[in-house]
């Protein structure tokens, strides 16, 4: 069993059941009370007999004034899940190709500067399959000093990403917890969501890729300073 946080109460405890579904193992609970409490809210990425996954991939269109605002057509992208430097949950949207790769080209043409039609292609190719971030982190780790959160809930950054927020919520990605949390000198706080889309990365490969950068600053010179969860070179 394993040792970590229950995904209804947010109790941590050294044995938990794990999710048999199809979500993998995704969620863990207490009990068989606290798996059948948040049923209604995992069911969306662990689906019962013929029924489908929550959808990640949506198109992201652009208000006026927007750096992509005169593109001939929104966006295609995809939501990923993804641990942070605490072992939380985050979202970073990605390209993606679930419309092919003809709507990413004139994103390609535009973010790289592409020398013909065939380079660009290759970019759309490149990008829609999940290597280039439309955007990095629509969320904000939190300290568990300053508040704990379930393993599936994030804080999204609605001052910066106000429109990808909505986006994520429109389409039933994220679900409003009802909780806030202040980060550092935002002045309004930001909302605690429930992601619904499984974790595709782990604690382990945060440590691997934050070393890999250690040592990549240490051979240029540079010192890493640590701050918190994360890591900065001086």
């Amino acid at each position: 069993m394993p040792t970590g946080c229950c995904s209804n109460c947010g109790r941590v405890a050294l044995k938990l059941l794990r999710c048999k579904g199809k979500c993998g193992g995704d969620a863990s609970y207490c009990n068989k009370s606290c798996q059948k409490a948040d049923w209604k809210m995992h069911k969306k990425i662990c689906p019962v007999g013929g029924k489908s996954a929550q959808k990640l991939t949506f198109e992201m269109s652009h208000p006026p004034g927007h750096p992509f605002a005169e593109l001939p057509n929104a966006a295609p992208v995809q939501a990923v899940r993804r641990m942070d430097a605490y072992g939380g949950s985050g979202v970073t949207i990605l390209y993606s190709d679930h419309l092919g790769i003809e709507p990413l080209m004139p994103y390609a043409d535009l973010l790289f500067c592409c020398d013909d039609v065939e380079d660009t292609c290759e970019k759309a190719q490149w990008m829609g399959e999940g290597n280039h971030p439309y955007e990095a982190h629509v969320t904000s780790p939190v300290d568990p000093r300053v508040m704990w959160l379930k393993p599936e809930e994030a804080a999204f950054n609605t001052e910066k990403y106000g429109d990808a927020v909505n986006a994520l919520m429109q389409h039933g990605i994220i679900t409003d917890t009802g909780k806030k949390v202040q980060i550092g000198l935002y002045p309004e706080k930001f909302p605690i969501c429930r992601i619904h889309a499984p974790q595709t990365n782990t604690i382990d490969e945060i440590r691997r890729q934050q070393k890999e950068r250690e040592d990549m600053f240490a051979s240029m010179g540079f010192q890493t300073m640590h701050l918190g969860g994360g890591a900065r070179s001086s």
